[in-house]
């Protein structure tokens, strides 16, 4: 083989691996970084807020869902993901508020529907700094943050 023919298989070599690594890295942002909870397809980061839930600190990295996002779809998807999770439907502010607690309490996602209840309008993640009871799921709303 010459030196020419062994260039170019190098250089195809290094290529293909270079896409398998990319591919491989585009296949890993699955997750969310803080919480480590499946992150749906097609959310943009928008903000981090930090606020407290239940006298708890709440990290919060809230994502702006795409304008073609169905709420029937995304409540499809995180009940498929997220099995083991305690689910709790609410309305605040005329918008529908579906929150998926993890089993331990220590983590959450809330879906956003805009107010004619069809479409995500958010997504926000959740970690926070101590656990929740399941009544505390079930009680919270920011007309109620003391979950009592």
């Amino acid at each position: 083989m010459n030196l020419k023919t062994l260039g170019r298989l190098t250089s195809a070599a290094l290529l293909a691996g270079l896409m398998v690594g990319s591919l491989a890295a585009a296949g890993a942002e699955t997750n969310e970084k803080m919480t480590g909870l499946p992150l749906h397809a097609g959310l943009s980061f928008q903000q981090e807020v930090d606020s407290f839930v239940c006298g708890k600190k709440a990290s919060m990295n809230i994502y702006d869902a795409p304008f073609t996002a169905s709420l029937e779809e995304y409540m499809a998807w995180h009940k498929q993901q997220l099995k083991d999770f305690h689910h709790v439907h609410k309305v605040w502010s005329e918008r529908a508020q579906e929150m998926f607690y993890s089993p331990d309490g220590s983590k959450g996602i809330t879906i956003t529907a805009t107010p004619d209840g069809k479409r995500v309008f958010a997504v926000t993640y959740i970690k926070l700094s101590g656990n929740l009871t399941t009544h505390q799921e079930d009680t919270f709303d920011p007309s109620n943050p003391s979950c009592k």
